[in-house]
């Protein structure tokens, strides 16, 4: 039987078969200036057959558990990582930045966007979610001026007792044994992790049996199994970040200043000023200090301090799954949170919110703090002061399967850790420490051994500022950043795999926004993916010095991987040792871009637009080095001077331009010889 078409499906067929095809998006004006290089030194086909090999790669790991989706779109497309960086930075920064900086919870929902949590809905908006909107109604409530002194109190009590309630919800699914693990083991696991990265020759120090043990039972029953509902976890952190909202915390001072002193003494661990004591248990307390000096060493979900100079051994740390939301709003005074244990602003779990207003504050930790989370939220954010933080490990803004977050809007601050802190985060988890204005240092190194143990002298373990590592073979990693705003003269040290490193499916940046800086790096350094890792180190400006130890360093890529090294400006000293400066190996892609000044590049094989071995996949890499602006540089490398073009077949990319701008090298000519 023969069929004919109706005269409108004829129609519309005919309609679109002439319908335009939809046009490629145009690529970046870097990439089309790395296109014409390629193009113009007869390269293509072995650069499209490294670009085809990286964009087969996310399907070729479908095994991995949850990897970022920015992470396989820049292993597909990896001209897209800058403008990835870009947002991520304007993200962070904005709590931070311009005259009237964003609030802290608004961060939120472009942080469950980057950890791909389609189902998250913000309180304001969860319509489908009653517990939230409750949340938000409660919130709502607390606005109103009238309510004062102990009946504020009393609504803030019911706030955070909700909060901790809808928490426990999140945890429905984990039975007691997995809870136990979770909120018990934790610490054990970092201590596993850490001696699982001792070098050979320290093998009594080791993951001893029962240690190892562990750290397989913790990744199989919780990391593996992402058991918490973390999209929710950040709904109530929203929430829950409202009390910190400068105008909220202003009208607290008015609203709580006379309340009346309770007749009964102060639970046991709170001494000193305090005005208030609502709640019958450390699930719903809520504590008022005075503007005196408060002594704070036990547990609460809500410490508002009014002033002085106060003194906390435990501030905002949730590590008891029945009392899942912990609180600290100190609104001035120069204070001291010291504490041996886990803290200040830890969470496992729940949720952990430390806010000081302002004051030079002095915050000293041991391991996990300072905004450290493990399948939980937890947020430290100082808002005015010279600040001090020390502490040994896991913090300062690091995550695993949570979000951990450091903010100092403004000051000169000094952050002193071991390793795995200042934003450097382990599995698909979100990092970060974010600082605002000021001359700041930056110490990640010095105490955790070389983990390869042949990386020369002073070399150490870091995996610090703005770094993320996954669990090989089993889970990717996540999001990790270190943002430093301003053009404050900011110094920089960390051990090995630090300072814009990603490992292993994860996605990492470090972001310095001008001045005149020094950078110290180990192995694995400045702006480098490993791994399927894509990361960079992006400078805004100044007259910078960088310097790396070993191998390793400033725009490179390893297996797989991108990595970007982008300055902006300034006449710089680049010194490092192999591989770096735009040099990949084993079918990676590392771009380094220098927009102008006086610089002087140091280094040793493989650098300056370069590539090394290809044994892992047999193919090639792209290794890219341009130099803007003209002015006269130092090579130490043969072959590189100023205005050259060099292509070689491996495939490197060498330029030196007079051009001032990327746009205006796309017309350099030599680019299409």
């Amino acid at each position: 039987m023969k069929r004919t078409l109706s005269s409108a499906a004829l129609a519309l067929l005919l309609s679109l078969s002439v319908r335009p095809l939809p046009q490629a998006e145009p690529r970046p004006v870097l990439w089309q200036v790395v296109e014409r290089a390629v193009a113009g030194g007869g390269v293509e086909a072995p650069a499209k057959s490294v670009l085809e090999h990286l964009a087969g790669v996310p399907m070729q790991r479908l095994t991995v558990l949850r990897r970022p989706s920015r992470v396989d779109e820049s292993l597909r497309e990896p001209w897209r990582a800058p403008a990835r960086a870009a947002e991520l930075r304007d993200l962070l920064a904005s709590p931070v930045s311009g005259r009237t900086p964003a609030e802290l919870w608004s961060v939120i929902p472009g942080i469950a966007a980057w950890l791909d949590r389609s189902d998250y809905a913000e309180p304001a908006a969860a319509a489908e979610d009653p517990g939230l909107a409750e949340l938000f109604f409660l919130w709502e409530g607390l606005q109103d001026e009238e309510l004062m002194g102990l009946d504020l109190l009393e609504a803030l009590r019911q706030y955070v007792r909700r909060a901790g309630d809808l928490l426990a919800e999140t945890l429905e699914s984990l039975d007691a044994e997995a809870r136990a693990l979770l909120f018990g083991s934790h610490v054990a696991f970092c201590e596993a992790w850490y001696r699982s990265h001792m070098p050979d020759n320290r093998a009594a120090e080791q993951p001893s049996a029962e240690q190892a043990a562990l750290f397989e039972r913790f990744k199989k029953d919780i990391i593996l199994r992402d058991a918490t509902n973390r999209a929710r976890n950040l709904g109530i952190a929203s929430a829950l970040l409202r009390l910190g909202t400068a105008g909220f915390q202003a009208s607290l001072a008015t609203r709580l200043k006379d309340c009346p002193k309770p007749d009964a003494p102060a639970p046991a661990g709170f001494a000193g000023d305090i005005l208030a004591v609502v709640g019958e248990s450390a699930a719903d307390r809520v504590v008022l200090g005075g503007p005196r000096k408060g002594r704070y060493e036990g547990p609460a979900a809500l410490i508002v301090d009014l002033g002085g100079n106060d003194a906390y051994s435990r501030a905002a740390v949730v590590d008891d799954p029945e009392e899942l939301v912990s609180i600290v709003l100190d609104l001035r005074g120069e204070d001291t949170y010291a504490t041996e244990t886990p803290g200040p602003a830890y969470a496992v779990g729940g949720v952990a919110i430390l806010v000081d207003g302002a004051g030079n504050d002095r915050y000293s930790s041991a391991r996990l703090g300072q905004g450290a989370a493990a399948f939980g939220f937890a947020l430290l954010a100082d808002l005015h002061g010279n600040d001090v933080y020390t502490m040994h490990d896991f913090g300062q803004g690091h995550a695993l399967g949570g979000v951990g977050l450091l903010y100092d809007r403004a000051g000169d601050d000094r952050y002193e850790a071991w390793a795995y802190a200042q934003g450097g985060g382990l599995g698909y988890g979100f990092s970060a420490l974010v600082d605002g204005a000021g001359d700041d240092s930056y110490l990640a190194d010095l105490v955790w051994p070389d983990v390869y143990g042949d990386s020369g002298p002073d070399c150490y373990h870091g995996a610090s500022q703005g770094y993320c590592s996954g669990l090989r073979p089993e889970v990717a990693g996540g999001i990790a950043a270190l943002i430093d705003l301003g053009d404050g003269a900011d110094r920089y040290q960390s051990g090995n795999f630090s300072q814009g490193g990603a490992y292993y499916f994860s996605f990492a940046l470090m972001y310095d926004g001008g001045g005149d800086d020094e950078s110290f790096g180990s192995r694995y350094s400045q702006g480098f993916g490993v791994h399927q890792g894509v990361a960079l180190r992006w400078d805004a400006g100044g007259d910078d010095q960088v310097t790396c130890r070993s191998v390793a360093h400033a725009g490179m890529a390893w297996d797989e991987s991108v990595g970007y090294f982008l300055d902006d400006a300034g006449d710089d000293e680049y010194r490092i040792g192999g591989l770096g400066l735009g040099g990949a190996a084993q079918t990676g892609i590392a771009i380094f871009v220098d927009g102008g000044g006086k610089d002087r590049y140091q280094g040793n094989e493989t650098i300056l637009g370069d590539t090394g071995g290809s044994e892992y996949h047999n193919k090639p890499s792209i290794g890219v080095m341009i130099d803007l602006g003209g002015d006269k540089d130092g090579y130490s490398a043969a072959g590189r001077s100023d205005n050259t073009v060099e292509i070689d077949d491996g495939v490197g990319v060498f330029i030196d331009t007079t051009a001032k701008t990327l746009e205006k090298a796309l017309a350099d000519r030599r680019l299409a010889r």
